[in-house]
C-alpha cells in the first residue's frame, strides 16, 4: 500500500495542472493582499480585521478557503479519480495485485498530502508577503478577544487556524471523492460537486431568513452544518475562548469524513463497473 501511495504521489506531480495550481498560490496570496490592503483604507486599525503583517495569514486565507481552495479540491479529485476511472486508465494498475479499494484510497492519501503542501505553501507565502506589504506591529487585536496579542501568540493562533482549515479541506475532499467515484463522467462529477458547494452556501442563509422561530443556539448549530460556513466564520469562533462551538464544528467535520469514508468503502467493495 505504501508503494502504491508513493506511486500516486509521483503521478500527481507529473501533471501540469498540479504544478499550475502550485505556482498560482502566489497569485492567490497577492490577490488576497491587495483586497486586504484596500479594506484597510476604510477599516479602523483597532479592529481585528485590519490587516497587519502578523494577522495577514489568517485574513488572506479566510476568503480563499471557502472559494478557491474548495474548487482546487474539486478539480484535483475529479482529475485523479473520475477522469482516470472512467477513461479506463486504471485497468493496467488493477491487473496487478492491487484492489480497486486500495487504489482509490492511495489516491485519497496522495491528494490529502497535496492539499497539505498547498496549504502550507500558502501559509509561508502569506507571512513573507505580509511582512513585505503590511504594517508591522508588535501586537494587534484578535477576533472575539479583548486586548492585543503578540506576534508569537499570533503565530500560534494562525497555526491553529490553518490546522482547522486543513480539517475542513479533508472533509470536503472525502465528499468530493465519493462524488467522483459514483459519477459516470468528469462533467457530471464537476457539476454535482459545484452543486453541493452552491447548496452549502445557500441553505445556511435561507435558515437565517426563515429561522426566527428557532433559538439562537440551534440556529447557529444548523448554520455550521455547512462546511463553507465553518470555513468562512466558524474557524475564528472555534478558536474564541468564550465560544462553545469548537466541539460542535469538529463533530460535524469528523462526521462528514466518517460518513463519506463509509460510502467510499461500500462503493469500492460492491463496485464491479465495466469501465475500469
Amino acid at each position: 500500500m505504501k508503494k502504491l501511495i508513493a506511486n500516486e504521489w509521483k503521478l500527481l506531480w507529473k501533471r501540469k495542472v498540479v504544478w499550475l495550481i502550485f505556482f498560482s498560490i502566489q497569485i492567490m496570496v497577492y490577490a488576497a493582499a491587495k483586497f486586504t490592503l484596500f479594506q484597510n483604507t476604510t477599516t479602523d486599525p483597532s479592529k481585528a480585521h485590519y490587516g497587519v503583517a502578523g494577522n495577514f495569514p489568517l485574513l488572506g486565507l479566510s476568503e480563499m478557503l471557502m472559494t478557491a481552495f474548495n474548487f482546487i479540491v474539486l478539480a484535483v479529485v475529479t482529475m485523479v479519480v473520475t477522469e482516470e476511472y472512467r477513461s479506463g486508465q486504471l485497468r493496467l494498475i488493477l491487473i496487478r495485485t492491487y484492489s480497486f479499494r486500495q487504489l482509490i484510497f492511495s489516491k485519497y492519501f496522495a491528494v490529502m498530502g497535496l492539499m497539505f503542501v498547498y496549504l502550507f505553501s500558502y501559509f509561508v507565502i502569506c507571512y513573507f508577503m505580509g511582512y513585505g506589504l503590511f504594517p508591522k506591529s508588535a501586537s494587534y487585536p484578535q477576533f472575539y478577544e479583548e486586548g492585543h496579542i503578540t506576534n508569537l501568540e499570533g503565530l500560534i493562533y494562525n497555526l491553529k487556524f490553518y490546522g482547522l482549515a486543513y480539517l475542513t479541506m479533508l472533509a470536503m475532499e472525502t465528499i468530493i471523492f465519493y462524488i467522483a467515484i459514483v459519477s459516470k463522467t468528469t462533467t457530471t462529477a464537476i457539476g454535482i460537486g459545484i452543486g453541493f458547494l452552491l447548496f452549502s452556501f445557500m441553505y445556511p442563509n435561507i435558515l437565517y431568513i426563515f429561522g426566527q422561530a428557532m433559538s439562537n443556539e440551534l440556529l447557529m448549530k444548523l448554520f455550521f452544518t455547512s462546511i463553507p460556513m465553518i470555513q468562512w466564520q466558524g474557524l475564528t469562533l472555534m478558536l474564541a475562548k468564550t465560544n462553545n462551538l469548537f466541539t460542535w464544528n469538529v463533530v460535524i467535520l469528523c462526521g462528514y469524513i466518517l460518513l463519506f469514508h463509509t460510502f467510499i468503502l461500500l462503493n469500492t467493495k460492491l463496485n464491479k463497473d465495466i469501465f475500469i
